[in-house]
């Protein structure tokens, strides 16, 4: 049987391997600090990247406190912070944290619901487009 731990490392690995896919390199931190996976593009770095996986249906409730932490490292190392989560039987959702406020939330907690995000690999489809299109002018 899994473990949530197990679980939740498994679903970094996922992610981490789609940004692969995608041309991308990545470095994982060995620990919950907030920030699971840090991204590269040719070498730059590019997100700073929380992972949260529920075997639940829906809501995922993340704190503001790790999401403040979290805007506020990717700032200072000059990367985009973003949050990629997955329900039960859901592809891997991203969310970027500097639009964190349009979500639902209570004192101490935004509400993440499945529609509030965007497949991850669409998003990284749309963002090779981009790129390509960019470098081909």
């Amino acid at each position: 049987m899994s473990t949530p731990k197990k679980r939740g490392t498994n679903f970094e690995y996922r992610v981490a391997y789609l940004f692969e896919e995608f041309g991308y390199e990545w470095e994982r931190s060995g620990s919950s600090l907030g920030i699971d996976l840090k991204i590269y593009s040719k070498g730059r770095l590019k997100y700073l990247v929380s992972c949260k996986k529920t075997s639940k249906l829906a809501p995922l409730y993340i704190s503001k406190s790790e999401i403040e932490s979290l805007k506020f490292k990717a700032k200072e190392m000059r990367a985009k912070a973003l949050l990629c989560f997955g329900f039960r039987r859901t592809p891997i959702l991203a969310f970027p944290v500097d639009k964190i406020t349009k979500l639902p939330q209570s004192r101490l907690f935004y509400k993440l619901l499945p529609e509030h995000g965007t497949a991850l690999k669409k998003m990284l489809e749309r963002e090779t487009h981009r790129t390509a299109k960019a470098g081909g002018q």
